[in-house]
């Protein structure tokens, strides 16, 4: 039995008149040209390696076919479903997520509390909102005031966050400025906690490197926040809906496949020649995904930091096993290699996550 005081309040006024699903958009004559480009050079999406994603791979080929073909009309009802196909499963809603929540109302709202507690936790780590106790006796969060609550979040930031275009069938918190998901949340907190950690270390205007972007939500908030060099570097069919997202967001000059360090947002093959240049880039990120690697390409990520380079790490610890292998532990891996660890704590957004941030050695 759980501690009664290590629960979160419970939720009062939670319904499914709160959510919805976004509506997409399609992409541009040049970018869907430079996406088209880049899928008809993709090789075949399967993965060879045992970490989680090899799973998963095999359900990219149709979508990616689609999107490859001369049929633009095809592509473009995909590119305007987004959330509601394969290229986003396990990071972001996908085809199976989408079918349950349109046809489960008990679905929507367990998916409901999720965002909602993300939502409120990020008004917490911002100080927009105030941390409830439960050993005080506050047992519920009353749902209201919700616009009101997301301008408070702003003010603290500094920056509008209007999620971006890009939201075709995704379900979320509906808000006056759009769906926000779970994802928006943690996008916004870490590319706040990016910029903040970067100027305590005295890079004012910081360049980005994320290792694993899942959804491109940090990229794009940390876009919005004033970044003007930011990389991801993923695999290779996870890039076609971070590519979406952005293009559609910022233009698609401002986006571009294969490594540069030119201004603008960067989409790297983890698997390609040049992608170890992480000198690069003034701090690295990794958020939910690196216990989840393969322990060599975990390994080999850490040792691509340079020197004295700075590493934002928010992940779990549970250490379960993984096909061959347990699950990485962050700490261990950074400890290893002789990392410094400047702060460790619990994650604001997640229970039983970690956020740590460490500098190479």
């Amino acid at each position: 039995m759980s501690h009664p005081f290590s629960r979160r309040p419970d939720w009062t006024g939670l319904c499914d008149e709160l959510f919805g699903f976004g509506t997409g958009t399609g992409l541009d004559e040049v970018a869907g040209a430079r996406l088209r480009g880049y899928v008809q050079g993709l090789g075949p999406a399967a993965r060879n390696d045992d970490s989680i994603w090899s799973d998963y791979a095999g359900l990219y080929g149709e979508s990616l076919a689609q999107l490859a073909s001369d049929d633009a009309v095809a592509a473009a009802q995909l590119v305007e479903r987004l959330y509601a196909t394969p290229l986003t499963h396990g990071f972001l809603q996908g085809h199976l997520v989408h079918e349950s929540l349109t046809t489960n109302p008990a679905a929507r709202l367990h998916v409901g509390r999720i965002i909602l507690d993300r939502f409120v936790r990020l008004s917490e780590a911002v100080g927009a909102g105030r941390v409830q106790s439960r050993e005080h006796g506050q047992t519920h969060f009353v749902i209201e005031a919700l616009d009101v609550l997301m301008a408070a979040i702003e003010k603290r930031i500094g920056f509008d966050l209007a999620p971006p275009q890009q939201a075709g069938d995704l379900f979320g918190l509906r808000l006056a400025k759009g769906i926000y998901s779970d994802r928006h949340f943690d996008g916004i907190y870490g590319a706040w906690r990016a910029h903040r950690i970067a100027r305590d270390f005295g890079f004012e205007s910081p360049s980005l490197l994320e290792i694993g972007g899942g959804s491109g939500h940090l990229a794009y908030y940390a876009t919005c926040m004033g970044c003007n060099r930011f990389a991801i570097v993923d695999l290779p069919p996870v890039l076609v809906p971070q590519y979406i997202l952005l293009s559609t967001a910022f233009g698609p000059d401002a986006v571009s496949f294969g490594y540069r360090t030119e201004p603008g947002i960067t989409l790297a093959n983890a698997y390609g020649e040049d992608v170890g240049r992480f000198m690069d880039w003034d701090v690295v990120i990794n958020i939910d995904s690196m216990p989840e690697m393969a322990p060599a390409d975990a390994g080999r990520y850490l040792d691509r930091i340079r020197r004295g380079g700075l590493f934002l790490s928010i992940n779990q610890e549970s250490a379960v096993q993984n096909g061959d292998h347990r699950q990485n532990v962050v700490a261990d891996l950074a400890r290893e290699r002789g990392f410094r660890c400047h702060t460790r704590m619990a994650a604001w957004l997640r229970t039983g996550w970690v956020e740590e941030v460490f500098q190479a050695p």
